[in-house]
C-alpha cells in the first residue's frame, strides 16, 4: 500500500491493539439484590461468595457492587474476608477497581482504612463538593447523585478525597476509585431495595415519595452519567 507501513508493521501494530484492548471487566456481587444497574449487562458477573480469587488476573478491571451488609461484617459473612484480602493486594498492584457503596467501603476498608455504622443514615439526592480536580470524577458534577447507605468509613491514609457531602463520596487510592453513592440506581433497583421491611423502617423519616418521584424522572439522566463515566473509567 502507498501509506508506507509494511505490511507486517500493520499486523504487529494490530496484535499490541487487541492486547490492550484484552483487559476484560468483571463486577463483584457482593448480595444478590444489588446488581449491575445501569451498569452495561455485557460485563461478565462473578458471585463474591462463589469467587476464586486466585484466578482473577490484577490486569482486568473490576466493579464491587453493593450490598446491604457491612464491610466489617466478615465474621457473619465469611467471604468478605477473602475478597478484602484480595482486594488489598489488587489496590496495591495498580490494578484498575470501581468500588461503589460497600464496595467503595469494602476497598477503604482494607487498603489501612475503616468502615463503620454512622451515626444517621444518608438517603436521597445529594450534591457533592468537590475538593479535587479529577477528569474522571468531574463526570459527576453536572447533576445530583443517589444516595443510601448507613455505613461510611474513614479513608486510607494514602487515599485522597475528590468529593463529599457530609461523608466522603468519591476517593481514590492507586488506581482504584471508590464512589460511596449509586450512580448505577435503577428503578428496578430502587423499588426492590425499598420493598423490605427493615428499608422502609429505616427511611420513616425520609420524604421517600419525593426522592423515588425525583429518581424515576430522572432515570434516564442519571443512566447518561453512568455510561460517561463507565466509558471513561474503561479507557484510561
Amino acid at each position: 500500500g502507498s501509506c508506507g507501513v509494511k505490511p507486517v508493521e500493520v499486523r504487529v501494530l494490530f496484535r499490541a491493539q487487541t492486547i490492550k484492548k484484552m483487559n476484560k471487566t468483571i463486577a463483584i456481587i457482593n448480595d444478590p439484590d444489588v446488581t449491575l444497574g445501569t451498569l452495561p449487562s455485557s460485563i461478565k458477573t462473578i458471585n463474591a461468595w462463589e469467587a476464586e480469587w486466585k484466578k482473577f488476573s490484577f490486569n482486568d478491571n473490576y466493579i464491587i457492587l453493593g450490598g446491604h451488609m457491612g464491610a466489617y461484617e466478615d465474621e457473619k459473612y465469611d467471604y468478605l474476608k477473602k475478597e478484602k484480602n484480595w482486594l488489598k493486594n489488587a489496590v496495591e498492584n495498580n490494578t484498575k477497581i470501581l468500588g461503589i457503596c460497600l464496595g467503595a467501603q469494602l476497598i477503604a476498608d482494607s487498603t489501612g482504612g475503616k468502615a463503620y455504622l454512622s451515626k444517621e443514615i444518608e438517603f436521597g439526592f445529594k450534591d457533592l463538593d468537590f475538593i479535587k480536580n479529577d477528569a474522571l470524577a468531574n463526570t459527576f458534577e453536572s447533576g445530583q447523585v443517589f444516595t443510601w447507605h448507613r455505613d461510611t468509613f474513614d479513608l486510607p491514609k494514602d487515599a485522597v478525597l475528590i468529593a463529599e457531602t457530609e461523608f466522603p463520596q468519591i476517593f481514590k487510592i492507586q488506581n482504584t476509585y471508590g464512589l460511596q453513592f449509586h450512580p448505577e440506581i435503577t428503578k428496578d433497583l430502587f423499588t426492590n431495595w425499598y420493598s423490605s421491611e427493615i428499608s422502609q423502617k429505616e427511611l420513616l423519616h425520609f420524604n421517600v415519595e419525593k426522592e423515588s418521584a425525583n429518581l424515576f424522572e430522572n432515570s434516564n439522566s442519571l443512566k447518561k452519567t453512568m455510561s460517561t463515566f463507565y466509558n471513561l473509567w474503561t479507557n484510561t
